[in-house]
């Protein structure tokens, strides 16, 4: 199974993505993650070449990739250690940013839609209420640097149109700046409005990069969408917002009842889809794959239906089978060492294989996009 070939660039046309051609494009990806963490490096690169990585995800059926980076990360020049890449032999000597370019060449080659996104501003694992990281600045990262990252991106990959959208801030949270503890609004006072953040950067990036998608996560780790509302995400180029989710179990209640669970998606984004105000993704949602276990409970259950009834565009966490180098920002604490297992990943700890056929099964019936423009049934 093969990814539809995507023509960019894409937009927005009410609640879906479409393509060049109007046709709709349900984003159906997988994260690919560990350039925001402590070596600014994505796993796999040791295990299995890069190419043929890229090539294996679209084989699956999946159309995109999210990939997400760090502030601290952009701006290293020392070369990666050569063991990291050993399957990669001719990075050698290259810089962090340098490999993340080689990883995205290489998603894009295989015809994957690339989205950066911003993770963290500090190498490290996300996210904790304590990590100081859940605003787009901290006391080492000033909101200008952000800004001028992200059209520095934009600029880089500006000439690449499979770099097809960008995921501005991850799991806007509650955070401490300094003495302060800042909690993000969405609409109202400047120093913490993530909406006019996203308006300002997304305006940013389509100076240097006009068809890119701005990517738009909610309040509460990308939990909560309510203020689209009454302040919808305005860009001077129009078309090109879309609003993101994250859900995992721990978002609800246990054994929240079906009901229960579709007025709470509703209330939080889901009307965002309803109202066809614009798409909205779920960057980010995922279970352990060794059993089938989390697949037959009450959250999958729900968010299954979920998805299925509204057609949603996904991204699952995650692609890896292994961790990267992980301490959470500011604490220091310990999170993961290198080649850890990653018991949510899709493929097998050698990078080559799938871990479990049965839940990438469930993925790829998932995939089908059953509604919107262009023909599609």
């Amino acid at each position: 199974m093969t990814p539809v070939p995507v023509e960019p660039p894409l937009s927005t046309q009410g609640r879906f993505i479409v393509d060049a051609h109007g046709r709709r494009v349900r984003l159906a990806g997988v994260n690919w993650y560990g350039a925001h963490e402590d070596l600014g490096l994505v796993p796999g690169l040791d295990r299995t070449d890069r190419r043929t990585l890229a090539r294996r995800i679209a084989h699956h059926g999946f159309n995109s990739v999210r990939l997400p980076f760090s502030l601290w990360m952009t701006e290293q020049t020392t070369p990666v250690p050569a063991e990291y890449l050993a399957a990669n032999p001719d990075l050698a000597g290259a810089a962090p940013m340098q490999v993340y370019d080689a990883c995205v060449e290489a998603l894009t080659e295989a015809g994957l839609i690339v989205i950066p996104n911003c993770h963290t501003l500090d190498a490290g694992w996300c996210c904790s209420a304590d990590d100081g990281n859940g605003i787009w600045y901290n006391d080492r990262w000033p909101a200008e640097r952000f800004f001028a990252a992200w059209q520095s991106l934009a600029a880089r990959y500006a000439s690449n149109p499979l770099v097809a959208a960008m995921d501005i801030m991850n799991e806007p949270r509650r955070t401490r700046v300094g003495w302060r503890v800042l909690t993000p609004t969405w609409g109202s006072r400047p120093r913490t409005d993530i909406a006019a953040m996203y308006t300002a950067v997304g305006n940013l990036i389509h100076q240097v990069s006009p068809d890119v998608l701005i990517i738009c996560e909610g309040l509460e780790y990308a939990a909560d969408l309510t203020g689209v509302a009454s302040h919808p995400v305005r860009l001077d180029r129009p078309g090109k917002v879309v609003y993101s989710l994250h859900d995992y179990p721990w978002f609800h209640p246990g054994n929240q009842p079906r009901a229960a669970y579709l007025e709470q998606m509703e209330r939080t984004g889901g009307y965002v889809l309803t109202r066809q105000i614009a798409p909205v993704w779920i960057g980010e949602f995922g279970s352990a794959t060794r059993s089938l276990d989390a697949f037959s409970g009450v959250w999958w259950n729900n968010f299954e239906a979920w998805v299925t009834a509204n057609d949603v565009d996904w991204c699952w966490w995650a692609l890896n089978p292994t961790q990267p180098k992980g301490t959470v920002p500011v604490t220091g604490r310990h999170r993961s060492h290198w080649g850890d297992p990653e018991p949510w990943g899709l493929l097998t700890p050698d990078w080559r294989g799938v871990a479990n056929p049965a839940v990438l099964g469930i993925l790829k019936e998932m995939i089908p996009a059953r509604t919107g423009p262009g023909g599609v049934p």
